[in-house]
């Protein structure tokens, strides 16, 4: 009993707490105000661009990275890249699901293209002179009307589900995977912890 009091505890006073910060603001594609929950944001916003030689740049699917293992090193919030996420991908696979995040980045799930295999993988877009046009196409594909306002993750309407290539890093998302530090997420069923963020490149197929 106790242990459900205390969990009812924490739960409303994280609500408390995310209602008494200012709205996160989505002034334009490319502005936002107020953002906030920036673990590992050096990572998340890392500017290097994708190498001249496609060589270096592999290619896959959402179910193969669903497929990858963990990474060996405990991450925190604090992390600073590790080797596995200096590595360049270049992803396609057909958009499932599309949102906006506290910390102003544009949340995008894909699936296989094809859908016939299990695994759906995130790409992000983070706000910033330098994802302005990716940003731009991808509200594009909404009915999002500037400027509003979000106080926790917001879905966004596709108008019609692109199937896409992006170009990026991988990255180990750690807010909400299991205590194993598995390649999977506890809030959502199916998808891979690992993504592919920041997005760099983006294409319509």
């Amino acid at each position: 009993m106790r242990r459900t009091l205390a969990t009812t505890a924490v739960a409303f006073l994280s609500i408390v707490a995310v209602s008494c910060k200012p709205p996160v603001g989505f002034v334009s594609p490319c502005e936002c105000r107020d953002t906030r929950g920036k673990g590992r944001w050096t990572a998340k916003t890392d500017p290097s661009l994708p190498p001249t030689d496609a060589s270096a740049i592999q290619a896959v699917k959402p179910s193969d990275i669903f497929a990858w293992a963990a990474p060996a090193e405990h991450l925190t919030r604090y992390s600073r890249r590790i080797p596995a996420e200096e590595s360049w991908y270049v992803l396609t696979g057909r958009v499932v699901d599309l949102g906006v995040e506290p910390d102003g980045d544009l949340h995008m799930a894909l699936e296989d293209a094809t859908g016939d295999n299990p695994g759906i993988v995130v790409v992000e877009v983070p706000e910033g002179p330098l994802w302005c046009e990716i940003r731009k196409t991808v509200f594009s594909w909404t009915g999002a009307q500037f400027p509003f306002q979000i106080r926790t993750a917001q879905t966004l309407k596709v108008i019609d589900a692109p199937i896409i290539t992006v170009i990026g890093k991988a990255f180990f998302d750690i807010s909400d995977i299991p205590k194993d530090q598995s390649n999977r997420r506890t809030d959502l069923p199916g998808y891979a912890a690992w993504e592919i963020h920041p997005v760099m490149k983006l294409t319509v197929q």
